[in-house]
């Protein structure tokens, strides 16, 4: 009994061994595992910001008719439609710059305290886009525009004509920012950057919005005389990840 107690003892103690063995083994595999898959990298962020110029506006307006049948309501928003093309051309606007929206008609209804929402006839819309590079003709467009009978203004944005190029210009700067910023770290623990282990585009900002310079009140119009687009920011935030090298 003793002899097969002493037997069962060496075949246990055997098996920690074993067992501990291939533990270490996993382990330092893994180890090195990690290590070459997640090598020394430095990770940063870069931004840049470019400001462009306007010189394009794209303008967008807003036809409505209401009349007491449907034949008056298309014929009362066929002509306003007109007078607005005619007024853009007047101003010299190239026809491709211009869009109209197909006409949309639908029951017109109000609100009747005691029959409560009746129907009072039919209106008619559509909206007309128009792109403006002569700058210039903001003041003679606006108050035109204002002084038209069931037309409205939706919005007006500014754009620059080059905008794509300048966005990718923006990108290149964001990226030698963050491989600067990158190679001042390495140089501070006395290394040097290797190749990118990946690039990302963390943000993208362009604003083209820009309402202050026009306004109106409940009488008529107002224009902003000393109009002055100014500028657009383009700006970009790319993210970059770099192996680090030791010297």
């Amino acid at each position: 009994m003793k002899i097969a107690n002493y037997i069962m003892k060496l075949m246990t103690n055997s098996d920690i061994g074993k067992a501990t063995l291939l533990l270490s083994t996993l382990m330092f595999t893994a180890l090195v595992s990690s290590a070459a898959d997640n090598p020394p990298h430095v990770t940063v962020y870069g931004t840049a910001t470019t400001s462009v110029a306007i010189d394009q506006m794209d303008w967008k307006i807003r036809i409505s008719n209401k009349e007491p049948s449907l034949e008056e309501v298309a014929k009362a928003h066929s002509s306003t439609v007109q007078s607005v093309l005619d007024f853009l051309m007047e101003n010299e606007l190239p026809e491709h710059c211009i869009q109209t929206s197909g006409m949309e008609f639908g029951e017109n209804f109000v609100s009747s305290k005691l029959k409560g929402r009746v129907r009072d006839g039919y209106q008619a819309s559509s909206s007309i886009k128009f792109k403006v590079t002569d700058l210039s003709k903001y003041k003679d467009l606006w108050s035109g525009i204002s002084r038209m009978k069931n037309v409205s203004l939706n919005g007006i944005t500014y754009d620059n004509s080059k905008r794509i190029k300048h966005q990718n210009e923006t990108r290149k700067k964001a990226l030698l920012a963050a491989k600067e910023k990158a190679e001042t770290l390495a140089i501070t623990l006395d290394s040097e950057i290797g190749k990118p282990l990946f690039i990302e585009e963390e943000r993208f900002g362009y604003s083209r919005n820009n309402f202050n310079n026009v306004y109106a009140t409940n009488e008529q119009a107002v224009i902003n005389d000393t109009f002055a687009p100014g500028q657009i920011p383009i700006t970009v935030q790319i993210k970059a990840s770099f192996s680090l090298v030791t010297k």
